[in-house]
This record gives C-alpha cells, structure tokens and sequence, in this order.
C-alpha cells in the first residue's frame, strides 16, 4: 500500500516538477550564495586558515630568498675561476 502511495506521490512531483523533500534538504545544506547566510567559522577553522596563511607567505619568502641566494651564487662562480 505505501509503495503504491510512493507511486503516486512520485507521477504528482514528475507532472508539477516538484523536488522530492530529501533533495531539498541537501541543497539547503550547501552554503548558499549570499555571504550574510553562510554558516560562522568556528575559533579553530579560522586559527586553521591563519596558520595556512602564514605558511604560505613564509612558503614565498623562503622561495624569493632561495631564487636570490642560487642567482648570488651563480654570479659569484662566473666571476671566481679556480686555477
């Protein structure tokens, strides 16, 4: 009897295009568009995104210094000959 009920619940959502309510459950759950809607960060998803931050300014630092130091060095032994 309930499967039959399905069946017609489902020929009534297909005719008017309406979305089962489980499907739109699982849209809401995604963060909407608005940014005033989206869900708070907690303390630690924003210590998280700080802390990635950081690492990746202190990631391009050390690779500007790294691509510094390799360009000094190859100056300097281009200008050093070893007899």
């Amino acid at each position: 009897m309930e499967e039959e009920r399905e069946k017609m619940r489902q020929e009534i959502r297909d005719k008017y295009k309406i979305p089962k309510k489980e499907e739109i459950a699982e849209q809401q759950q995604q963060e909407p568009d608005n940014p005033l809607m989206r869900k708070k960060k907690t303390p630690e998803e924003l210590a998280a995104e700080a802390e990635l931050e950081d690492q990746d300014e202190f990631t391009k630092l050390k690779n500007t210094i790294e691509t510094q130091v390799n360009e000094l060095k190859s100056q300097i032994e281009s200008k050093c000959v070893m007899q």
